[in-house]
């Protein structure tokens, strides 16, 4: 008769239906994060929230230091506390109604001799809410050897090396699921990719980053189908069979959306037929098919390039690199670690903004970047997104240098500034409309645009405002489409800059509790704020000293502890006081060690390359096409603009009866009849046609900037942008011109003879237009040089007045030096010379003795040219300054 085995009894923990075993000797973490051994998907569970473990005598639950707290018998634990488990009992997570958990400790002992080593974890279960990250046995390359392909059955441990390391991540080795905490721990302990400073986990039970998140593959993951195609589908590493090679013109094989490719990425972002590989000895050699997005081999863009061993090539979300000769696939679905490693951000003059800021962050997580006004805040977002590199420091995303594979992992981080980045004047679906259009590809179809816009409506919650004009929402849905835009492209971080400022305490909740749902999906959420009311809700908060100095980073629920102050803002005034004193304080403590960890290496200088401009997602044509729509569209939506363009000519010509005289622009046939009418005539219509075209687009460019600033970093070209206001500006300045002419001729004669177009009037209307279109020109650069729409104002009224001056008709300004010369570059001064030569002038009045105004076809010739090249200047100056660096 057998003895029964003796010793502490086993545990397991029911969720949602399903028990999880615990045996003694392992811990089992519990938490919202996938890694965690029982994951718990609800917003109130912090990421790695309680764990339970065998301490020799009794099993033990321990907090490990929850936002929202762990609840055993409707009562709070201490934070980071522990406490005995004496029988069968339930926990909640977050809130005494929140997700439970029930712990039932077994009767029967543990086997004695089954316990694994003290301190191993708990492996991961293969069914639950993660059985689907179990991947399966890899798919043999076609070319592999029959007796080193891995059959589905056979043990990891017994494959051949060779064909493990196959499965493994560039820069990582292979991973599987039940892979030892020493394991894990010896591999975390590895550099970091490209030999580059960075925060490393030290032990497993650290809360940062974590580099290389593959497991090992077990099973095929590429979906195939009946014509050979194959799929890209999930984060884990897929060994594609490489198709036989073409013969001939086109050999190899393409990636691409569309199925006609023999490797097809379900991704918005690629081109219907992206990149086309050719096997070579050792790798493959990668030719671009002129793809919208661009193709990235190691973090830069190429035409054609080499893939060679450990190279990674980039298709919109989906990765692909040489194992062995093999090509592994996989997809950035989101959930990515972020490392900021010793940013330091120092100007010219000495000053620094940011002084050694270093955090890490695990995936799907939220943090909260506070501090008081003079902090560096803005500084570290824009160092943190690329759009302003530190002087020293790296970023790290998913363990890849941000700024060496800036052009690369730019299309993965999307930034909501603190202006609204949304039109106004339209509805909501309108602008995720135009925006999709400007940020896929051209040949995506349309119903795919649409379905994307609908999906991030539903997201967040916009789907009842989609017909609601952007002005009529509130402050909270604003923001809300703000974000969408943004979540379009699917991007890995969002950066927030102020979402709250503004906002009442409501909107405030509702909009971070949006961030916190948004964390949860898949995405890791970094947002500047001032409001503390709802810290909360964020895993970390980074608390920034003035002048840039880390002050504080951890859980929020433990910011006031850590300073021994009752309130935030006893905090800030602390920290504004003595600002090297709390960066100190904070470097020197347990939580530096717990939360940032000491970095491997002394940080390098960064040295930033020559600026790379971003690529554009479609060609010129379409964008412009998008952007004149769009524009239109604008003008159409606010019937006052649209009403107010419309009167202003007719309240112009009105304005033209004013002047005495019956003559108007014909020939008086009485010499002592002339008068000087129709020089008077010709001011009233040159300086309108001025006002109009100026005051069409004074106000355009710096009334938008922030929404061209966001869509000039995801790709929009300024030729396009300003050339679609130019084209739709053209088109109105037109039926302005048409009806004030008309008008003026409908009450005062017009001009006896034609001298280039055949009829009087027409050439009348195509002066007057040409002027206007100049003016718009001259409207749009005065825009971009104003840094606020107050300063428009003054700037109209200056130019109406010179241009009033140097057009000649109120006093000669030829042959007078200074004067003559400014005039030449004026649209007044040619829209009056062509105007004059229409009507001539020079016989109307003979003491008019300007040789410009001769009724010769030169001389209108002339004056529309020079219109032609003052616009066209004008246009280059606006070009210039849209496409400054600065600006970016």
């Amino acid at each position: 008769m057998t003895t029964p085995p003796t010793g502490p009894p086993d545990l397991r923990l029911v969720f949602d239906g399903r028990p999880h075993p615990v045996r003694p000797g392992q811990t089992a973490v519990i938490g919202r994060d996938l890694g965690c051994e029982l994951t718990v998907a609800d917003a109130r569970a912090s990421r790695r929230h309680a764990q339970v473990h065998f301490d020799g005598r009794a099993w033990v639950l321990t907090d490990l230091g929850s936002s929202n707290g762990t609840y055993l018998a409707g009562q709070r634990l201490a934070t980071r506390s522990s406490v005995p488990l004496t029988g069968d009992t339930a926990v909640r997570l977050g809130a005494v109604d929140g997700p439970e958990i029930e712990i039932r400790i077994d009767t029967a002992p543990a086997s004695a001799t089954g316990a694994p080593p003290a301190g191993q974890r708990l492996p991961r279960p293969a069914t639950g809410p993660t059985a689907h990250r179990t991947p399966s046995a890899p798919m043999p390359s076609a070319s592999q050897p029959a007796a080193a392909r891995p059959s589905a059955s056979q043990p990891a441990a017994a494959r051949p090396a060779a064909a493990q390391a196959a499965y493994a991540p560039a820069g990582g080795s292979p991973a599987g699921p039940a892979q030892s905490a020493e394991a894990r721990s010896s591999r975390l302990s590895q550099p970091l990719p490209q030999r580059k400073a960075g925060l490393l986990p030290t032990s497993p039970s650290h809360t940062g980053v974590v580099f290389d998140r593959w497991s090992l593959p077990s099973g095929p993951l590429a979906t195939r189908t009946p014509s050979g195609r194959a799929t890209v589908t999930g984060a884990v590493p897929q060994v594609l069979s490489v198709p036989e090679p073409q013969r001939g013109v086109g050999a190899g094989f393409t990636i691409g959306r569309g199925l006609e490719n023999q490797i097809v990425v379900d991704d918005l972002l690629a081109s219907r037929q992206h990149v086309r590989l050719v096997p070579r000895p050792g790798g493959f050699d990668v030719h671009d098919l002129d793809s919208r997005n661009g193709t990235y081999v190691n973090g830069r863009r190429v035409q054609h390039a080499g893939l060679a061993e450990g190279d990674l090539l980039a298709v919109g979300h989906s990765r692909f690199t040489v194992r062995h000769g093999q090509l592994v696939a996989s997809v950035d679905e989101g959930d990515v670690n972020f490392v900021a490693n010793h940013l330091t951000f120092t100007l010219e003059s000495g000053k620094v903004l940011l002084d050694d800021v270093s955090f890490a962050l695990e995936g799907s997580s939220l943090l909260a970047v506070v501090g008081p006004s003079g902090a560096g805040k803005s500084t570290l977002l824009k160092a943190l997104t690329g759009s302003q590199q530190a002087t020293s420091g790296e970023v790290y995303y998913d363990g890849r240098d941000l700024y060496d594979n800036y052009q690369d992992l730019r299309h993965r981080i999307g930034v909501v500034p603190q202006d609204d980045v949304v039109h106004r004047q339209l509805t909501v679906k309108q602008a995720l409309r135009f925006a999709a259009e400007l940020r896929f590809p051209d040949d995506l179809d349309k119903h795919l645009r649409e379905q994307r816009v609908d999906e991030v409506m539903h997201e967040l919650d916009l789907t009842n405002h989609a017909d609601t004009r952007v002005d009529k929402l509130s402050g909270g849905q604003r923001k809300r489409t703000s974000v969408a835009l943004e979540l379009l492209t699917r991007p890995s971080l969002l950066f927030l800059d102020e979402p709250t400022s503004g906002l009442d305490p409501g909107l405030d909740k509702q909009v971070m509790h949006t961030l916190r749902g948004l964390a949860d999906g898949g995405r890791t959420v970094v947002v500047i704020t001032h409001s503390v009311a709802n810290l909360g809700v964020c895993d970390k908060v980074l608390l920034l000293a003035p002048g840039g100095k880390v002050a504080y980073f951890g859980p929020p629920n433990e910011m006031l502890s850590f300073f021994a102050a009752s309130d935030h803002a006893d905090v800030f005034t602390a920290v504004s006081r003595d600002a090297e004193g709390a960066k100190q304080r904070f470097q020197h403590s347990p939580l530096m060690q717990e939360q940032v960890e000491a970095p491997l290496r002394a940080p390098r200088p960064f040295q930033p390359g020559p600026p790379e401009k971003p690529p554009r997602q479609q060609s010129i044509p379409s964008q412009l096409s998008t952007l004149a729509r769009r524009h239109l569209r604008v003008i159409l939506a606010d019937k006052g603009y649209a009403l107010f363009m419309l009167l202003l000519p007719m309240v112009l010509a009105v304005l033209t009866m004013v002047v005495p005289g019956k003559s108007g622009l014909g020939m008086p046939i009485p010499p002592q009849l002339r008068t000087t009418e129709a020089m008077q005539l010709l001011v009233v219509l040159i300086v309108g046609a001025i006002f109009m075209g100026t005051a069409a687009s004074v106000r355009e460019l710096v009334g938008e900037r922030a929404i061209f600033l966001r869509e000039k970093a995801v790709g929009l070209s300024p030729q396009a942008y300003l050339w679609g206001k130019m084209t739709i500006f053209g088109v109105l300045t037109l039926i302005q011109s048409i009806i004030m002419v008309l008008l003026v001729l409908l009450v005062k004669p017009g001009p006896q003879d034609a001298i280039l177009l055949g009829s009087p009037t027409a050439e009348l209307v195509v002066t007057c237009w040409f002027t206007a279109f100049a003016a718009v020109a001259l409207g749009l650069v005065m825009s971009s040089f104003v840094k606020t729409s107050e300063q428009v104002m003054p700037l109209l009224v200056v130019s109406v007045m010179a241009q009033l001056v140097f057009c000649g008709g109120l006093f000669p300004v030829n042959g007078r030096p200074v004067l003559e010369q400014l005039s030449w570059i004026t649209p007044a001064r040619w829209g009056y010379a062509g105007t004059a030569a229409t009507s001539d002038l020079s016989a109307i009045w003979p003491k008019a003795d300007d040789p410009l105004w001769q009724h010769e076809p030169t001389y209108l010739l002339l004056a529309l040219g020079m219109l032609v090249v003052i616009a066209l200047a004008f246009s280059f100056v606006t070009l210039w300054r849209l496409g400054r660096k600065a600006d970016a």
